[in-house]
């Protein structure tokens, strides 16, 4: 009775105590307040490794590692840091799954290369699923057959379950030493995108292995083969399909946003843990982790383009920040469980310790004859993989934090056997251990020992001229420096030290040796100024094409930065360069790799037969618009980028020879996609119209919106104003997306009155060009006009392309262009001979009245001057100077923005500071040469004679600097190198004096 009456006075303090509902528990509070500190303490652990890891070389994963098992082990000794970790360390699994491991998932897919991955698909699936499943049985067996745990330990099932735990692979340590050391990108995908995908697959095999032990047991429902084969499809493929779809939405909602970093950001963050919880919880109950690599790696094929250049860096940079911070406390949480594992395990016996060093040579072992098991196909896949990268691939299969993470679901099951739920951390724990900070460690001496990373002459000549490039610059900002007035007691001897020149040219000169016993036959120079002597034509003429797919994908990318290019566009560009860099010595198949992304035009034709029938006209014209469009924008961004690295011939510094044949190569590829133009011109002007409508206004918003960044970044224009103004470009950008374009083709009126040399002429000067034109049909291989006869009219394309031929080439013109301006200014003769090289239908202009136009309109008569130079410096290409080799549009624009049109009279002086061109006329400088005309005009210091009135234009900047400019930027300076070495050479020889003259 007092028992009972004990009982319940206890339960009546319990009702006598009610807490209010704002009531909390402060000592629950200070217990999260040490945790969220002791978080903080291990992010900034982190930060100071790092700086050791920068200054040592030493791997960051397994120091991250070793303190996360420090803290544990000493635990008790740390008061309430101590406590804290202890705390830690019994959080269940699922948190860290929930939390941490879709950040991590989603951060590496998203981030990969996924030309270099797509390529590697096969292997990284063959190794990743099929490999994964085999890899689990093998380390199961090797516990019950090895190891000879008996079923009172672990039961077969059990086993299987366990060896699904170990193994999901995590070589971070891995993969960043690769990247250090200079490993090929494939190899490194191989391995990332292998343990990427395993982490999903083997949480998969632990699911299914470990209902198969409960059932066994008895503790669980009975499991067929039937349930078997529907759950693993629901989860290895419902997963993926789902971060797909959910990925195409995230692209088309980033789509629409404009200029707005955080929302962006945001968005990336909610997709992802929406896609891992939907997948996991709510309607699929499939594997949330494949779910979000599947989410990623949608992102990394296409949604990076679809986010705007503008916030695309504030992306990556808050991702690479998340990525870390969760890595490192990934790691802490690893290492603290290891420890208290040490130190509180009771269920593990002095047997299972030299059990497990056995079973990590056997897991070594086992995924040894996992990967031999599908070596054969490796190497039918993908790019090939060498014996050193097949030992480093074995070697490099570290354990971490998903592996653990499992083994801890299994630690919490209570319906598994408490001795079974300790082995299991145990070994995850251990491997993840003794994987990191054995195999982490000595890796990078394994891979130095099986000279894994190739390291040929050409990369220690590139290494060598940069350092040599990089003492040459520091010795300019010396100089520099020196007449300034604030540093005019500066100790620059002891300078020269601090910034440590004499050990870059005790660098140089390693460098040096080692190329000269590396070159041994060939008795190359170790100094040679040429970067490319001593290599065979073969590998010359790779490393030509090696520079124009790479000055290609930068061109690529600078067009979709502004605006001039799709993002469906530039990905496949990049795609067909990143074909073209592994195929480097085969001929340049460009056009080809792009071809095949088209469909031909049958399916065009249908809808633009059916595009006025209602309900289905609408869908028709938005297929023929997008898909046409991306069809028009791929050519015409390929041919504008081709053709500016067409015009770097001159300045490749390797032999001649090469890059002339190379050029070639690149001339035919360039002739394959004018034609496929002119045929796409010629057979759908309505949609070429409308597609030329919304890139040119597309360029023009984005523009807009560069000059807004560019004025506000100044301080030109105050905040608000900037707001609003971003805000109406941004919501124009998404109205021409959605914006529907007529498909008709004007009346030449129409036409003209759009025409850009006709821009700006008043109603009548118009209407007196347009009454006095007409229609004018030519069937293909027909001559419109030849040369050396009378010229009467010019003629605007309307339908169809033409050629103009004259002596030494040819220009090919179609659809809206104007052919030939420079019978506008010649002598009334034709100064080439037209050909149609389709049916074509052209208006022709009456030359008698543009003639008289361009007497009374001094901006027309300047626009057709300008306009006329395409083909005069073709046509006159010995007199043409630097504008032979400069690209088009760069040159159009600098006439437009840095000239002026000039007439002269006999004897009267004209200044040429910056040059010039001569269309008509004649000059002679203070040194008697004469400038006939179509002549290109050098700077010159003083004024030239015309000894005939005449007609040029005077450049307000020299036309050098367009090409200067270029060659920076895609560092072709030919004489750079030459330069580099002089000033070098001169460098050291002063550097050794003044090193003689301490001694």
């Amino acid at each position: 009775m007092a028992e009972h009456e004990h009982e319940f006075e206890g339960g009546e303090e319990e009702l006598e105590a009610p807490k209010d509902s704002l009531w909390r528990d402060e000592h629950a509070m200070e217990k999260s307040a040490n945790i969220v500190y002791f978080l903080t303490l291990g992010i900034v652990s982190g930060l100071i490794l790092r700086e050791i890891n920068k200054k040592t070389k030493f791997p960051y994963s397994p120091m991250i590692l070793s303190l996360g098992i420090l803290i544990g082990l000493l635990q008790k000794s740390l008061g309430y840091i101590g406590e804290s970790a202890s705390i830690l360390s019994k959080m269940h699994p699922h948190l860290i799954v929930f939390v941490f491991v879709p950040v991590l998932l989603f951060e590496s897919a998203f981030n990969c290369d996924w030309y270099t991955f797509k390529y590697q698909m096969v292997n990284i699936l063959l190794l990743a699923g099929p490999g994964c499943g085999w890899g689990a049985i093998l380390l199961g067996a090797i516990f019950k057959l090895v190891l000879q745990y008996d079923d009172n330990d672990m039961t077969w099932y059990q086993a299987f379950t366990l060896g699904s735990v170990l193994s999901a692979t995590d070589p971070v340590a891995v993969v960043a030493l690769l990247k250090e050391l200079g490993a090929s990108l494939a190899f490194n995908h191989l391995i990332e995108g292998e343990a990427l995908l395993n982490d999903g697959v083997a949480m998969v095999f632990f699911i299914f292995f470990n209902k198969f032990s409960k059932a066994q047991s008895g503790k669980g429902e009975a499991v067929t083969a039937s349930q078997v084969a529907i759950n693993f499809i629901r989860n290895s493929l419902v997963g993926p399909v789902l971060g797909l779809v959910l990925g195409i939405l995230a692209a088309l909602w980033t789509k629409r946003i404009l200029g707005d970093d955080i929302e962006v950001t945001w968005l990336t963050f909610v997709f992802t843990y929406l896609t891992f919880y939907w997948a996991e919880f709510c309607f699929f109950k499939t594997s949330g982790l494949l779910a979000v690599v599947g989410l990623g790696l949608f992102w990394s094929a296409f949604g990076k383009t679809r986010i705007r250049s503008s916030v695309e860096h504030s992306v990556h940079t808050v991702w690479g920040f998340v990525q870390y911070s969760c890595d490192t406390l990934v790691f802490v949480l690893v290492g603290i469980i290891v420890g208290t594992q040490v130190i509180e395990e009771t269920f593990i016996h002095k047997s299972d310790y030299i059990r497990m060093i056995v079973f990590y040579f056997f897991m070594i072992l086992a995924r040894f004859i996992m990967i031999l098991t599908f070596w054969p196909f490796l190497r039918c896949f993908g790019y090939p993989i060498s014996k050193p990268e097949f030992i480093v691939l074995v070697y490099g299969g570290l354990r971490g934090a998903l592996g653990l993470t499992l083994s801890l679901m299994v630690g919490c099951d209570e319906e598994l056997p408490a001795r079974f739920r300790h082995l299991s951390v145990f070994y995850a724990a251990g491997m993840a251990a003794i994987t990191n900070l054995v195999n982490g460690t000595t890796c990078k001496a394994l891979v130095q020992y099986l000279e894994m990373i190739e390291n040929p002459v050409v990369k220690k000549k590139v290494y060598k001229k940069y350092l040599e490039e990089l003492i040459v610059n520091s010795q300019d900002k010396m100089r520099e420096l020196e007449s300034d007035q604030f540093y005019s007691m500066a100790d620059w001897n002891q300078v020269n030290q601090l910034i440590g020149q004499p050990k870059f040219i005790e660098k140089i000169e390693k460098l040096e040796t080692e190329i000269k016993y590396m070159v041994g036959n060939n008795k190359v120079a170790a100094n040679s100024s040429n970067l490319y002597e001593g290599l065979t034509d073969q590998e010359i003429f790779g490393e030509v094409r090696y520079r124009i797919y790479r000055i290609l994908k930068g061109l690529y990318y600078d067009k979709f930065e502004y605006g001039l290019c799709e993002e469906d566009t530039v990905r496949l560009l990049v795609e067909s360069s990143d074909i073209g860099l592994d195929h480097t010595k085969s001929i340049l198949n460009i056009w080809d790799q792009l071809y095949k992304n088209f469909l031909n035009f049958s399916s065009v034709n249908f809808f633009f037969k059916v595009k006025e029938i209602p309900l289905v006209g609408s869908f028709a014209k938005e297929y023929m618009i997008k898909h046409l469009g991306f069809v028009y924008d791929v050519t015409t961004t390929f041919l504008s980028c081709a053709g500016e690295v067409l015009h770097l011939t001159e300045s490749f510094p390797m032999g001649k020879d090469a890059v002339r044949l190379v050029m070639e190569e690149m001339t035919r590829e360039i002739d394959k996609a004018e034609g496929y133009l002119g045929i796409l011109n010629d057979t759908f002007p309505e949609i070429v119209r409308a597609i030329q409508t919304k890139r040119a206004s597309h360029s023009i918003l984005t523009h807009q919106r560069h000059y807004l960044d560019d004025t506000q970044q100044n301080g030109l224009v105050d905040e608000k104003e900037y707001q609003l103004l971003k805000k109406e470009i941004n919501n124009r950008l998404v109205d021409l997306e959605n914006h529907q374009f007529e498909m008709v083709l004007p009346s030449f009126h129409v036409l003209a009155m759009e025409f850009p040399i006709f821009s700006g002429l008043v109603s009548t000067d118009l209407d007196n060009i347009i009454k006095s034109s007409y229609e004018k049909r030519f069937a293909c291989d027909e001559i419109i006009y030849e040369q050396g006869m009378t010229c009467q009219n010019i003629f605007i394309i309307s339908k169809g392309n033409v050629v103009d031929e004259f002596e030494g080439g040819s220009i090919k013109k179609g659809l809206g262009s104007l052919i030939t301006y420079t019978n506008l200014i010649g002598d009334g003769t034709c100064m080439s001979t037209a050909k149609a090289t389709a049916d074509s239908l052209l208006y022709s202009l009456n030359l008698k009245i543009l003639r008289d136009l361009m007497q009374k309109n001094p901006e027309f008569e300047f626009k057709i001057y300008i306009n006329s130079i395409e083909y005069l410096r073709k046509m006159f290409e010995s007199q043409a100077g630097p504008l032979v080799n400069l690209e088009i549009k760069r040159l159009m624009d600098f006439f437009r923005t840095k000239s002026k049109l000039k007439k002269l009279t006999q004897n009267q002086k004209c200044d040429f500071i910056f040059g010039g061109y001569l269309f008509r006329g004649e000059l002679k400088d203070i040194n008697n040469k004469v400038y006939p005309q179509y002549s290109y005009i050098p700077p010159q210091e003083t004024e030239c004679l015309a000894t005939k009135d005449g007609v040029c234009l005077i450049f307000d900047d020299q036309v050098d600097s367009l090409n200067t400019q270029m060659l920076k930027q895609l560092d072709l300076d030919p004489h750079k190198d030459q330069q580099i070495q002089e000033r070098y050479s001169q460098i050291k020889r002063t550097s050794l004096q003044e090193k003689k003259k301490h001694h």
